[in-house]
């Protein structure tokens, strides 16, 4: 008993470490279309899946990386209270980056993924080496609606939130190495959590080739399917997070900051989609109006969990200029190799 226990506990850390539990599904109703081969759908359905399966596996680790990021800062510590700051901080996680590694072969169709995640960014420190850092972002189509109105896409729902807190604590003081040139600028540990919520909706038409079949007595002719498609892509991200850094500071302008972190994250992706649309091909003796072999129809969903634990490098560049704060920094997930974020971040400290 002892034993079966021990082999649970270790698969379940293991699956921590590398596994996203996932499903995915497509349906297409073909019943009204029967002039087609069954074999034609199923290469349609199996290219699309392969597509969309293929990429959407990249998206949990660049999503669980914007959620963890948003907070740029090179120094170690803001001050007692009243010291504070104010700014914005734009987050890019990025799965899959080794799409660019020339030593990887590339899968046709499997591209990198990219996830923004932006805020605004402020902070205070409270006494004893504590300060708390916050990021918020609520944005929704009432609020902002993009240009993103075209016949084959139209926007129709955007609800994004992301919001995060951490408390960090100072444990080594700036030390000073080389007067004016060089110093330890400190040693910090913090531990955050942060959570990133949302709905992007997308409704548009879309004409797909499903290739030329023979019809009785003309021959081969081009089938058309004219789609009109509606999905919904839904994401959830909650991350409890711990890292520790150490900065160095150059003259009174340029702050260097790296350091070691964990993420434990939760959280799904969703891709629920859905289509309609007639089935056409030329008519040889009316060629301005098609015939209408019938109509099909098709839904499909994919479900994708980000792994839980990452462990992450991080390192960041900071200048100053007197109260405003330029910074940008990237993690990267040691974890599984291939997925970064970048961050850039601007505030005003006093």
């Amino acid at each position: 008993m002892k034993r079966i226990i021990v082999e649970l506990a270790l698969t379940g850390l293991f699956l921590c470490f590398f596994h996203s539990a996932a499903y995915s599904w497509i349906y297409i109703d073909i019943s009204q279309v029967p002039g087609i081969p069954i074999d034609r759908y199923l290469q349609v359905v199996s290219e699309l899946d392969n597509t969309i399966s293929g990429n959407a596996r990249n998206y949990p680790g660049a999503f669980a990386l914007a959620n963890v990021g948003g907070y740029p800062i090179g120094d170690a510590y803001i001050g007692d209270f009243p010291h504070m700051f104010f700014g914005v901080t734009a987050t890019l996680g990025c799965g899959n980056m080794k799409y660019y590694d020339e030593a990887v072969p590339r899968t046709k169709n499997i591209y990198p993924a990219y996830v923004p995640n932006s805020a605004l960014f402020f902070g205070f420190g409270l006494a004893r080496g504590f300060d708390v850092l916050i990021k918020v972002m609520i944005l929704n189509s009432a609020i902002y609606r993009p240009p993103l109105n075209q016949k084959s896409a139209k926007l129709s729902d955007l609800n994004l939130y992301s919001l995060g807190a951490k408390l960090r604590k100072n444990l080594f003081e700036k030390k000073t190495i080389i007067p004016h040139f060089f110093d330890f600028g400190g040693f910090t540990i913090s531990a955050g959590l942060d959570y990133m919520q949302g709905i992007v909706g997308i409704n548009g038409e879309y004409k797909y080739n499903l290739g030329s079949f023979n019809v009785v007595p003309i021959g081969p002719v081009p089938f058309t399917l004219d789609a009109h498609y509606n999905f919904n892509l839904k994401w959830f991200m909650l991350s409890a997070n711990a890292q520790a850094m150490v900065y160095i500071d150059f003259l009174w302008i340029l702050n260097l900051y790296t350091g070691l972190g964990i993420a434990m994250t939760y959280g799904s992706i969703g891709l629920d989609g859905s289509g309609l649309g007639p089935v056409t091909r030329p008519d040889p003796l009316n060629p301005l109006v098609p015939v209408t072999e019938g109509i099909t129809f098709a839904r499909a969903r994919y479900l994708y969990h980000p792994r839980f634990f990452m462990g992450l490098f991080i390192a960041g560049l900071q200048i100053n200029l007197w109260v405003l704060k330029l910074n940008v920094e990237s993690m990267v997930n040691i974890t599984n190799g291939k997925d970064i974020n970048i961050q850039l971040g601007t505030r005003l400290q006093f």
